[in-house]
């Protein structure tokens, strides 16, 4: 266990100005954890974790799962405050880890059913998505190149570090690879959609394997994407409200292909 007494120390440049440093993480295929159940969620994980920032109260109380999942160089303990002066703001809980991005899962070898995110931007929404998925036992997402990626720190505190737990790659072509998915394997694509032909998913029976389609919080999904749809299905509405936020949505239609998939 390394006890860090000087904010400058460059051994924690990946914790300093955190306002500023995704472009940092994002190029070191690295993403933070922020916080003390998020941190714990992904020390359970099989993620490697490079290195880990947290006060001497929580280093104590923490110590076991520490130590069953890294080596004590890799562990950093420094005060609240001079950890607040580290990151650039008052931090909640005081414990943070720096945790290797996984390797993306090939597209063929995908376990279904699968999750596609299409143009979905905001990341508290990939994040809530990503956690509702995982937590409803769907662990196979796919995000394009335009969806905000499930590693930045925001979208990694709302799924509360379930993205840890999920198998994430990206499409540069997303249109492109579930065409080749469907035919490749014979997996339907479903689009979550309102549309005059889609369907009550209150009453729609979901196959064994599919892939799921979730789009943009402003323009929906891709008309390209919907035409190579098999299925569209929506959530009714009453009341003159035409729809839910994208997370909500797909907290509603992966609790109903859950509970039929059993």
């Amino acid at each position: 266990m390394n006890t860090v007494h000087d904010v400058n120390d460059r051994r924690l440049d990946f914790y300093r100005d955190l306002r500023y440093a995704q472009t940092l993480h994002t190029s070191s295929k690295v993403f933070l954890t922020d916080g003390e159940k998020i941190t714990l969620s992904v020390l359970q994980s099989s993620l490697n974790v490079r290195s880990i920032l947290l006060t001497q109260e929580l280093y104590e109380k923490h110590l076991p799962s520490i130590q069953s999942k890294m080596s004590e160089d890799e562990c950093y303990v420094m005060s609240k405050r001079d950890m607040d002066i580290l990151i650039g703001f008052d931090l909640h809980s005081p414990m943070m880890s720096i945790v290797e991005e996984p390797v993306s899962t090939p597209f063929s070898s995908m376990k279904g059913p699968i999750i596609a995110l299409n143009g979905i931007v905001n990341s508290d929404n990939v994040g809530g998505i990503i956690r509702n998925a995982v937590g409803l036992g769907f662990e196979s997402i796919i995000t394009d190149s335009t969806t905000s990626s499930p590693y930045l720190r925001r979208s990694v505190r709302v799924s509360m570090g379930t993205v840890a737990f999920a198998a994430c790659s990206t499409s540069k072509n997303l249109c492109k690879d579930l065409l080749m998915l469907k035919n490749e394997r014979s997996i339907p694509i479903i689009s979550a959609e309102i549309t005059p032909i889609s369907k009550n998913v209150s009453s729609y029976k979901f196959p064994h394997d599919f892939i799921l389609v979730f789009g943009s919080e402003g323009h929906g999904i891709s008309h390209d994407i919907l035409a190579i749809s098999d299925e569209i299905i929506h959530i009714p509405m009453f009341n003159l409200v035409n729809s839910l936020n994208v997370s909500s949505s797909s907290a509603i239609i992966l609790h109903a292909a859950k509970v039929q998939k059993g």
